[in-house]
């Protein structure tokens, strides 16, 4: 009695509150709306605090942008000068909607208003969405669920989580066009079309491709040719497609003006097609079945059309409107350049919108020839299960759902907040080379620039953290040395000194000889998770009284020789002491430690059982060391003995001082 009361109780709140949403279901998108805009602007901020943001492309958009307000160059940007002389954006690619970013961004000249303004586009597809879903499905809980459901998209996020970007407003703009369109409206249809087209030089190929929809649906169901609706929603078609075709050609054609070494029509990332973009049609179209199988490896590609239909439940592929999705998971699929098929990229956009689209008209489809009455439930259901689904991925695969599931680890850490101190140290106006995941923080003047050799001019500064991935790794598609690679050269040059240094945070400023202003000591720790086992005389093993939980271990059946090495990390100028956490149960040890440079011993130390106060415990062994310039170390483990037991825990590096 008591079950079907409460059941009874629960039934009615869900009612009251489906009525709620009914009647309110407009202002409810918009709270969406403003709810996905807040979260994901906090969320990409914060991960700008985190230098979880990039040179390629938040610092590009920042330095173009900034340049343009406080310069007068247009667009300017240093980081591609290799490839681009003119340092005008617009000679990479044709961006014309950036036009419209400079007034919002001269309000408050930031990285982080690019951030907001992006949420809050990609946000705003769900309106779009919302009145289709609405008028398709003749319900309005219906429209309001397929929103939430766009706002909850995992690839939504992963658009709006890499950077800032111009294919974030093709979601908004197709959508819109797409609606107006389908609503005859072919003014305001166009108007966004060509809002579209200035977003960059692949949006005209999905222009062409709803032209050619508008036209192959204008056609289903028309008794005769001579029908002059027929007629007029062909010429509509055709109007767009040549629209669509002129701006390809004048991008290409305007690039190539401002970059002449952007070549036209370049097939850039389809060049294992041809080397201009006949050939590549040509080729494809003559050879299928290597197009085909060209399409479905490596097996990622596969995996990201799955990321893309699994969260809307294949829904899309049901429906005619799926042709619109299509230009760009082709596109991605038959390129060999793997950010094209990376969920986690910026690219999806070009898919999103016309998705959604599919997904609408799919469910209708499907529920066409169900009665009235049990129509409306039915796409609830469907749409719940959407929703549901959506939920799910979003915390599995999103860049915002949990962290042991996501690929990204965002946390602004102590060694985050040393950089931004040091960051402090450089004046506004300076010029200054840094690395791929710090250039957005300095892109907001003339002369700045990623380091590598030879730098395309001096600079005042140079700024890079040994810890970062991005220090050892360019960032960029062009083919020059690395911010590694380049110190090296720059330090042998004598013309930069130390000025600051904050746990393998340098600052170099050129011609100083004072004292280090700031100098904060750095520590590491390596473990068997950083350090290499030599799989002939080492493995690594579980180990519940360890720093780590895992410890490399030589046992007595191994070959003496190399236990283990690495892990090949870049150290600086300074004094340092590296401890050995070791243990043995063996009396006849004879051990080596030391720590070398490409293979060459800096400084060592040989244990033997003496110096193990007992056996099988933990103990441990510091060699001090002086290095100068640019070093990249390992830490070596070598056993002499034969049939001995060593266990190494950690090695912990300390800067003593600089």
């Amino acid at each position: 009695m008591m079950s079907n009361r409460a059941w009874s109780t629960l039934n009615n709140k869900l009612q009251n509150f489906m009525k709620f949403a009914e009647a309110k279901a407009d202002r409810l998108t918009l709270v969406f709306i403003g709810v996905y805009t807040v979260v994901f602007s906090c969320f990409t901020t914060y991960m700008h605090y985190a230098f979880k943001t990039y040179a390629w492309d938040l610092g590009i958009f920042t330095q173009a942008l900034w340049t343009t307000v406080n310069l007068g160059k247009p667009f300017y940007y240093t980081i591609e000068l290799q490839v681009n002389t003119s340092g005008n954006f617009l000679g990479t690619h044709f961006s014309p909607i950036l036009f419209l970013i400079i007034p919002i961004y001269a309000i408050y000249q930031s990285p982080l208003t690019l951030l907001v303004i992006q949420s809050f586009i990609l946000a705003l597809g769900a309106l779009p969405i919302y009145r289709m879903a609405k008028e398709k499905l003749n319900d309005t809980l219906s429209g309001l669920g397929i929103a939430a459901a766009y706002l909850l998209y995992p690839a939504l996020h992963s658009v709006n989580c890499f950077d800032f970007h111009t294919e974030s407003f093709i979601p908004v703009l197709f959508l819109s066009s797409f609606y107006y369109f389908d609503k005859g409206k072919w003014f305001k249809g166009t108007f966004f079309a060509a809002l579209m087209l200035s977003t960059i030089e692949f949006a005209p190929i999905i222009v062409a491709f709803l032209a050619i929809y508008l036209i192959i649906k204008n056609s289903l169901g028309k008794k005769s040719w001579r029908d002059r609706e027929f007629i007029k929603g062909v010429l509509q078609g055709i109007v767009l497609i040549i629209l669509a075709i002129s701006w390809f050609f004048l991008a290409f054609d305007i690039m190539h003006s401002i970059n002449p070494l952007k070549e036209k029509g370049l097939p850039g990332n389809w060049d294992y097609w041809g080397s201009n973009l006949s050939e590549v049609f040509v080729n494809i179209l003559t050879n299928p079945v290597k197009a085909l199988s060209f399409m479905v490896t490596p097996i990622e590609k596969l995996y990201y059309v799955l990321a893309l239909l699994s969260p809307l439940l294949m829904l899309p592929v049901y429906s005619l409107e799926f042709l619109c999705a299509l230009p760009w998971p082709i596109a991605a699929m038959l390129s060999n350049y793997q950010f094209y098929y990376n969920f986690y990229f910026q690219y999806s956009a070009f898919a999103i919108g016309q998705l959604f689209i599919a997904t609408i008209f799919s469910i209708k489809k499907i529920f066409l020839s169900v009665n009235q009455g049990s129509q409306k439930k039915l796409q609830r259901k469907l749409v719940t299960l959407l929703i549901l689904v959506n939920v799910i991925l979003c915390i599995a695969i999103s860049p915002i759902g949990l962290p042991q599931f996501s690929t990204r680890k965002i946390e602004i850490t102590p060694h985050a907040n040393l950089l931004h101190e040091i960051l402090k140290l450089i004046p506004d106006n300076a010029s200054i080379a840094t690395q791929n995941d710090i250039f957005p923080h300095v892109a907001q003047r003339e002369h700045a620039y990623i380091l590598t050799w030879p730098m395309p001019t001096d600079v005042d500064y140079i700024l890079v953290d040994l810890k970062s991935c991005h220090f050892i790794v360019f960032g960029g598609a062009i083919s020059t040395e690395s911010p590694n690679e380049a110190l090296k050269k720059i330090v042998n040059s004598g013309n930069y000194g130390l000025l600051a240094t904050a746990d393998g945070i340098l600052l170099l400023k050129k011609y100083y000889v004072g004292p280090i202003q700031s100098f904060v000591p750095r520590i590491e720790v390596f473990t068997s998770t950083d350090l290499i086992p030599v799989s002939r005389s080492s493995k690594v093993i579980t180990d519940k009284t360890c720093y780590s939980g895992t410890v490399i271990v030589h046992e007595p059946t191994d070959l003496p020789g190399f236990v283990w090495y690495g892990p090949y990390r870049y150290f600086f100028s300074g004094e340092y002491s590296a401890t050995f956490r070791v243990k043995t149960k063996s009396e006849n040890i004879s051990l080596i430690i030391d720590v070398a440079d490409a293979g060459n011993v800096i400084s060592e130390r040989k244990l033997n059982f003496t110096d193990f106060e007992t056996l099988d415990k933990w103990q441990e062994f510091t060699i001090n060391f002086k290095i100068e310039g640019l070093r990249l170390l390992e830490f070596r483990g070598i056993c002499e003995s034969n049939n001995t037991y060593v266990a190494l825990d950690y090695v912990r590096v300390m800067q003593l001082g600089p």
